[in-house]
């Protein structure tokens, strides 16, 4: 199991998907310092222009990246997996569906989590570059001191990693229904896109992982224990049910032709 894994992610290491990502996300940083310092009538999301508030300032701008780069991702990482062949390969030592599904699963995790810390390091960078350190970090219209700001922007960052992996775990299902990558592509960001307009209904909202996408972090930054738990638990549900629903699928489907 751990050398599956060990492989999965030098496979995903030597995508040159990833690299093209992360620099969509700096060059989004960078264009967003740019018209924030251009002025004019465009409304930036920037509020207070130091390095130190910058990453809090786009942390919701990920999400929007996310709905598009997790899908492309996982197609790639499963039904072109199973498309080319490669599964059937892997079937043949040791291994059972099972471990092969897990494997991708935490390749997946490992995805995220160097897009998450790699755009953080970025928008450190770019803001620190642009209008300096700064004395305070402003977020939420509350000043912290730069310890103080630094725990809360890895705090409420890495919070996001549970959302994100819910929304990994949907495409990860459709990944292994759907027949190419295509198909895995366009359905999950139809549904992810649909889900979106659903949080305009209010009995919805609270239920919807790509809403989570967007504002989990805030729960966690002002909500009680309660709230966090009770979302925490909606989030996690998604995860756990639809890891149940891409087991069986692997398990019972005849996926090697």
């Amino acid at each position: 199991m751990i050398r599956l894994i060990q492989n999965e992610l030098y496979k995903t290491f030597r995508l040159k998907k990833m690299y093209i990502f992360i620099a969509i996300l700096i060059i989004h940083a960078c264009m967003t310092v740019y018209f924030y310092q251009s002025g004019g009538e465009w409304k930036s999301v920037i509020v207070t222009p130091n390095g130190q508030s910058l990453p809090l300032a786009l942390i919701n701008s990920l999400a929007q990246f996310m709905t598009i780069f997790i899908p492309v991702y996982v197609a790639d990482l499963i039904t072109g997996d199973i498309k080319a062949g490669t599964f059937k390969l892997t079937l043949l030592r040791p291994v059972g569906r099972i471990e092969w599904l897990n494997a991708k699963i935490a390749s997946l995790f490992v995805f995220i989590l160097v897009l998450v810390v790699l755009s953080l390091a970025a928008e450190y960078a770019i803001g620190t570059l642009a209008f300096g350190w700064g004395e305070y970090t402003f977020y939420a219209g509350e000043e912290y001191t730069g310890e103080e700001g630094v725990w809360l922007t890895i705090r409420l960052t890495f919070s996001m990693l549970l959302p994100y992996m819910a929304c990994g775990m949907i495409v990860v299902l459709l990944a292994v229904m759907a027949t190419n990558i295509s198909t895995t592509i366009g359905l999950s960001i139809g549904i992810l896109t649909a889900a979106q307009s659903l949080n305009a209904f209010e009995m919805i909202k609270p239920y919807s992982v790509v809403n989570h996408m967007y504002y989990f972090h805030e729960i966690v930054h002002k909500a009680t224990w309660e709230a966090v738990l009770q979302n925490t638990a909606i989030i996690a549900a998604y995860i756990v049910l639809f890891y149940a629903a891409s087991a069986l699928i692997i398990k019972k489907k005849d996926l090697i032709q």
